[in-house]
């Protein structure tokens, strides 16, 4: 797929703190990045000169072709943008505030009545519609910022900790309404702290550290270029009557009865080894329940990122 996302060896100064030096990313068209680094990393800052927020930095930021400072009408029309810290006026209604937004995001007035309350109820917050934004809970006004940044129907969605403050019903409605966009075309991207909410949701994952891209890929990108071990689960529904051979495609360590981890040697490929399991315990009169590769934690993946020293 083609990038929609450009950003072009960017360097960000706050007085003599250099925030970015020389970030070079490209986020493709549809898919959903994932943003995270430790405080103070430059992920803010990021998402701040894509929507146009901050327009002072050395280097190239390009949207759907169009520089961000040259052609700032045009990137940013593509833009739906969530801040850290959605501010609203507290005095207006939800119905209000979303409104004026939205018409000023260039949404027509008939769109406007069916789009507003449309998002309200798919983030279950129609019976808010008349309520006063200073009446409305955290979690509410963190939910009527997305709702903000969707109403013009952006082909980007930049999302800044989107998943913060939030319960977990919360958190899977918007994991949820994340992964709809996509379907629907729109690429995401977004910063979280909450490891586990990037893992369910990210096609693919960028670490920021010291104002730059340390690495990025995958889950799987990301074990390979870490080191870390392969491993394939095997859960037999019934056991075969001899399971000894799983000994001979890796270190086979039986979890709980009937539940086996094998972990391949380096360099090893999944999908033989799956094979010949698979084979095997038909062979031996067993029946297996489930089969494949086991997927890495991404809380264990930047663990052993931090442990090797990358992270101060």
């Amino acid at each position: 797929m083609a990038a929609l996302v450009q950003i072009e060896n960017v360097r960000k100064k706050f007085y003599a703190q250099v925030v970015l030096d020389n970030l070079s990313l490209e986020i493709r068209e549809g898919e959903v990045f994932g943003y995270i680094g430790p405080n103070g990393a430059g992920k803010t800052t990021t998402l701040k000169i894509l929507a146009g927020l901050i327009t002072k930095f050395e280097g190239t930021v390009r949207v759907a072709g169009n520089d961000v400072v040259k052609d700032r009408s045009k990137a940013h029309a593509v833009i739906g943008f969530m801040p850290q810290s959605c501010g609203f006026q507290s005095w207006r209604t939800v119905q209000s505030a979303l409104d004026s937004l939205a018409e000023l995001s260039g949404v027509p007035e008939a769109l406007r009545k069916q789009r507003i309350p449309a998002l309200l109820e798919r983030f279950k917050l129609l019976d808010a519609r008349f309520k006063k934004v200073k009446e409305l809970s955290g979690g509410m006004t963190q939910k009527l910022g997305l709702i903000q940044a969707l109403l013009h129907e952006p082909k980007l969605l930049v999302l800044d900790e989107p998943l913060e403050g939030l319960d977990p019903p919360s958190r899977n409605l918007l994991k949820e309404i994340i992964r709809e966009r996509q379907h629907a075309g729109t690429t995401v991207l977004f910063s979280s702290h909450i490891l586990s909410d990037v893992d369910d949701v990210a096609d693919r994952i960028g670490i920021l550290n010291r104002g730059t891209i340390a690495t990025s890929g995958s889950i799987r990108e990301l074990v390979t270029d870490f080191g870390l071990p392969l491993e394939v689960e095997v859960d037999f529904a019934t056991t075969p009557a001899d399971p000894g051979f799983l000994a001979e495609l890796g270190t086979a360590t039986e979890r709980r009865p009937g539940e086996w981890r094998i972990r391949l040697a380096d360099g090893t490929a999944s999908d033989p080894v799956i094979h010949t399991a698979i084979e095997r315990t038909l062979a031996g009169g067993g029946k297996i329940r489930k089969i494949g590769l086991v997927k890495p934690d991404l809380d264990d993946l930047f663990a052993q990122y931090i442990e090797r020293g990358h992270v101060n």
